[in-house]
């Protein structure tokens, strides 16, 4: 039997706000959607479920999400208004990565 990741789930505060983030800000398409619940992903990658619910307290959890230009990205998230730690900045190991929160808290990178 083989096995493979799916996709996270967590609990969101506010899905609306939540999925305008994932998919305005960030850039992912839904995937699959009922009330309630809503599944962002692309590219045949892997892919987030969110539901309504209570987030609980932050956690060292850290979402990566690959793009395929980290700078376009980041003007993108800057114009809509979201807060980044800083630019994009090259990496030690190769990659392009600027960090930041989802609207829950939730610390997450943006790579290329």
């Amino acid at each position: 039997m083989g096995a493979l990741l799916s996709h996270l789930f967590m609990p969101v505060g506010d899905l609306a706000a939540a999925r305008a983030f994932w998919t305005e800000a960030i850039g992912l398409e839904v995937l699959m959607e009922y009330p309630g619940y809503v599944r962002v992903g692309g590219g045949g990658g892997f892919h987030i479920g969110m539901e309504q619910g209570d987030p609980g307290p932050g956690t060292r959890t850290e979402i990566s999400v690959y793009v395929d230009d980290v700078d376009a990205v980041h003007r993108r998230l800057l114009d809509r208004g979201v807060e980044v730690e800083g630019p994009p900045q090259d990496q030690p190991w190769g990659a392009r990565h600027c960090w930041l929160r989802d609207p829950d808290g939730r610390r997450m990178s943006i790579f290329t």
